[in-house]
């Protein structure tokens, strides 16, 4: 009997998700991009259904085209086993099974019993054929519901009891594959009409399920078990899978795969950070649905030429004669790109969901077959359709000089200059990558055509359609020409180029974007458990000041001239790469470590970037503890507690006689060390005692601990004097106060100001002074020996306590105008209202209470401000948030439009008061 073969690593993950599977319903697998899940998935369901006889199973994709694909490869993998055991297409089949997705109500339509198709008689009833509703009659089919018959596998049903041809009139060893694929759009609309139960659902790409469309399955389906793939447990929102999922299963690393020559190797190139596309993705502020980038934002800043042509560029210079794929942002990005690349003699051609699909499969099949070496195109590649000579001067490609030729996927012009309808013989460039020229002088079209007839595609220009599902192994180079913010799009695009393949010796992945800035490279060590968990959110950046003027007014980037040597840099080369993995043991790993062996039978420890957080040596039963604590021995006696985060010895010696345990006080973390309390930093600092919950104070960024004596520190103390308008002063006696910032495992500070901004000042051991913002960014700004009056705090913190002072106060006056524009529409729109309380009165925005009933009396509001009395015949004015701007010492008050107010005192005599 033949099975499905799978790799050792396949067989291990196969192993540990059906072991999975038994303890609990519902399993997240994990394995990278080009290892195999979908086969992997092709013989766990096989394996299913050989132990559940009467199941079915359904594969739940998130897009229609990977209905199709995965119809696709499931049929491929099981036409390799034998025929006898799994019918693909129009083979044999063995027992009967109801229809695949059968409706309520069922049906009586077909009087004889049903036979497979070739075998004949009657014609099974596909299960994505008229679907039969309550009440008899067919159903809309749905493109999203993938028939048994098209998976290769066939669907019958019984019919007015008589059931379908016996399996031993055909072949009495044989078994039926009930599978099938829908997706979930598909799947949420039939709910009620479906009336079987699957055994299993298996969910293809499961980074994309989502809890409220994805979870009416776990609902509605109680019995069935459930299996997710994702090469990227991970979501762009930082939520986990846990609401769906109870337990995630992990493959190998990127790393190890690439190491035992299951992935390819890659050089890494991307953009510089002082370079304009750099300041350019920078500048992106705005943020779609979904929480990446706005579409729109990314095509009016990167849709122009010169960044087009800095992306052939680097294309040019990296990937030449290569094959590959580019990622654009939109339909009309990809067009462009590649319209730019085709007029440089490069074969490329856009492919997007608009894309119809038979071409589409036409274009992706002669991407495949096209061989791995490329040249330009040029002119004697292409013959003249029917042998055609109308030209009266030689045609000349793109970029060759001679005349422009006109692509045919643009309106051809008729004689009375109108646009007439495109030949259906002539493609185009940018649909069928053959060339497309026009004659002028009314000389009329006329077609070139690839002398074989199906001219090499080298470049498959795409908006999101090979980021999953999509396998072809020989992609030679992968160019991102897309921002994003998603660990999962950033992942499933470059991993496209991994896959190993025969000839292949590499692939280069072009990072037009700087997205290597935002996640690292694709070999990074991921941690997806914190990520299933919900516990770590990835590739989340600071904003940073932009210039955003320079870039956006009219002609912004074709006047700026860039060194084509200042743009692009190689990160990472396939050698190097290979040198940091290629001959390390992985011991073992926990958290954000592992344990490494290396060639020489050194260990050492490195973090998920591949960096060495200990110095390689002979050391002896190597532990990861819990907290980032490292155990091992120097030597046969000698044993050493380490603290992988702060790269600090907790105690070493043959003398060491407790176990260091990590222990947090109000949020922060400290390690106790019998009855030591260490802080977990490389420069030592600790308390014999555990410190009172009273003496430290966090800030979320920081944390203070304060002595409850004069201490000798050093550090000068600065507060704001009150009053004073911004004007600091310096403190008569040092800071008390010893400050740690949040993933700073270096330093210990002591706390020198608190500025109005939120910012803080603080001195490290070396008593030089820093400015530390709202990102933990520092900035030295001076010191206690100062060599100028730049460094000297007595002119320094007096300047940054004003400037910061002041911008608070602006920042307040804003937020008061808009809360004020708020007030005014709230008051127009009646949302505002006058409650009494016993005798007093108060005010009510949206019901909620703004203005306790402490007035005599309140008139009604104009605009955002209204008259109160707070005594008989003493009026004032206040705002609707009850700031009093007009004290009570008026006989009368009239607040008109405009926020202008008319006051009259008791001696009667009148005064106009701005109220704005």
């Amino acid at each position: 009997m033949n099975v499905i073969k799978l790799f050792d690593y396949q067989e291990d993950m196969k192993e540990r998700i059906e072991k999975a599977l038994r303890l609990h319903r519902s399993v997240m697998a994990q394995m990278p991009t080009g290892t195999g899940k979908t086969v992997l998935l092709a013989s766990v369901v096989e394996s299913f259904l050989r132990e559940h006889s009467n199941c079915n199973v359904w594969i739940v994709a998130h897009r229609r085209e990977l209905v199709s694909q995965i119809q696709e490869t499931i049929e491929r993998v099981f036409s390799k086993i034998t025929p006898s055991l799994f019918t693909i297409k129009e083979g044999n089949f063995s027992k009967t099974h109801p229809s695949s997705l059968t409706l309520k109500g069922g049906s009586t339509s077909h009087p004889d019993p049903l036979t497979l198709r070739g075998e004949g008689g009657n014609r099974p009833t596909r299960c994505s054929e008229p679907l039969r509703s309550k009440v008899g009659g067919p159903s809309k089919v749905s493109p999203d519901c993938a028939g048994w018959d098209r998976l290769g596998a066939t669907c019958l049903r019984p019919a007015d009891g008589l059931g379908a041809t016996s399996a031993s009139s055909v072949n009495p060893n044989s078994d039926m594959m009930p599978i099938k694929a829908v997706s979930i759009q598909w799947l949420s609309k039939h709910y009620d009409e479906i009336e079987e139960e699957p055994g299993m659902i298996v969910i293809d790409e499961a980074h994309h399920a989502l809890a409220k469309t994805y979870k009416e399955m776990w609902e509605r389906f109680p019995k069935a078990k459930f299996l997710g793939l994702t090469a990227t447990p991970c979501r762009l929102n930082g939520k986990g899978f846990t609401d769906l999922f109870d337990v995630l299963v992990q493959s190998w690393s990127v790393p190890e795969f690439i190491s035992k020559g299951r992935l390819a190797t890659y050089d890494f190139v991307s953009i510089k950070s002082d370079g304009v596309t750099q300041r350019l993705i920078d500048s992106l502020q705005k943020r779609g649905a979904d929480g990446d980038y706005q579409n729109k934002e990314m095509d009016m800043l990167l849709n122009k030429k010169p960044s087009i042509e800095r992306l052939y560029r680097s294309l040019e210079e990296y990937g030449k004669d290569r094959k590959g794929i580019v990622y654009a942002i939109n339909i009309s990005h990809a067009n462009a790109i590649a319209e730019f690349y085709r007029e440089h003699g490069i074969a490329a051609v856009a492919i997007d969901s608009k894309t119809p699909a038979s071409e589409r499969r036409m274009l992706i099949e002669r991407f495949k077959a096209s061989s791995l070496s490329f040249s330009k195109i040029t002119p004697s590649l292409f013959t003249l359709k029917e042998g055609s000579t109308s030209h009266p001067d030689p045609l000349t490609l793109r970029g060759e000089g001679g005349n422009r030729p006109t692509r045919c996927s643009e309106p051809l012009r008729s004689k009375v200059g109108g646009p007439s309808k495109v030949s259906p013989d002539c493609a185009g460039w940018d649909r069928l990558t053959d060339t497309c020229l026009r004659a002028g002088d009314g000389l009329g079209a006329t077609c070139l055509r690839a002398a074989d007839g199906a001219a090499p595609i080298q470049v498959l220009v795409n908006v999101d359609i090979f980021s999953e599902g999509f396998d072809c192994p020989d992609v030679e180079f992968v160019q991102l020409a897309r921002p994003t913010l998603s660990l999962a799009k950033y992942l499933q695009m470059v991993g496209r180029g991994l896959r190993v393949a025969k000839g292949k010796k590499n692939c280069v992945i072009i990072d037009n974007v700087g997205l290597y800035r935002v996640f690292g490279l694709p070999s990074q060590v991921w941690n997806w458990n914190a990520m299933f968990e919900g516990k770590l959110k990835v590739g989340k950046r600071k904003e940073t000041p932009k210039d955003r003027e320079f870039f956006l007014m009219n002609g912004e980037q074709d006047d700026i001239q860039i060194h084509p040597d200042s743009e692009m840099m190689m990160v990472m080369s396939h050698e190097e790469l290979l040198q940091t993995i290629q001959y390390r043991e992985f011991v073992n790993s926990r958290g954000e470590f592992a344990i490494i062996k290396l060639p020489d039978g050194k260990m050492t420890v490195v973090n998920r970037q591949g960096e060495q957080v200990l110095e390689p040596g002979d050391y002896y039963d190597m532990k990861l503890l819990d907290g980032n604590i490292l155990f091992y021995r120097h030597c046969r006696k000698e044993v050493c507690y380490y603290d992988l985060l702060s790269g600090a010895i907790i105690d070493d010696g043959p003398n060491v006689y407790d176990v260091p345990k990590v222990v947090t006080l109000e949020g922060w973390e400290f390690i106790k060390y019998g009855d030591v309390y260490m802080s977990r930093t490389y420069e030592h600092f600790s308390w014999p005692y555990c410190p009172s919950k009273y003496d430290l104070f966090n800030f979320g960024d920081y944390l203070i601990y304060r002595y409850n004596y004069l201490v000798d520190s050093g550090c000068q103390e600065w507060y704001y004097y009150e009053g004073g308008n911004g004007l600091m002063m310096k403190a008569t006696i040092d800071s008390n106060r010893v400050c740690f910032l949040r993933g700073d495992y270096e330093h210990v500070y002591w706390k020198c100001a608190t500025l109005r901004c939120g910012c803080i000042v603080v001195m490290d051991s070396k008593q030089d002074y820093y400015l530390v913002d709202s990102y933990l960014k520092k900035t030295y700004i001076g010191c206690n020996n100062p060599k100028n009056e730049n460094e000297d705090l007595h002119i320094v913190m007096p300047r940054l306590g004003k400037k910061y002072y002041d911008e608070m106060m602006l920042q307040e006056k804003k937020k008061e105008a808009s809360e004020m524009i708020l007030l005014h529409e709230k008051s127009v729109a009646g949302h505002v209202e006058l409650y009494q309380a016993g005798k007093k009165w108060g005010i009510k925005v949206d019901g909620r209470v703004v203005v306790p009933p402490l007035y005599r009396s309140i008139a009604q509001p104009v605009g955002a401000y209204c008259a109160f009395e707070e005594i008989p015949s003493y009026w004032g004015i206040m705002t609707l948030k009850g700031k009093v701007i007009v004290d009570a010492k008026y006989e009368k008050v009239e607040i008109r439009d405009g926020g202008i107010a008319v006051v009259t005192d008791i001696t009667g005599k009148t005064q106009t008061i701005y109220l704005k």
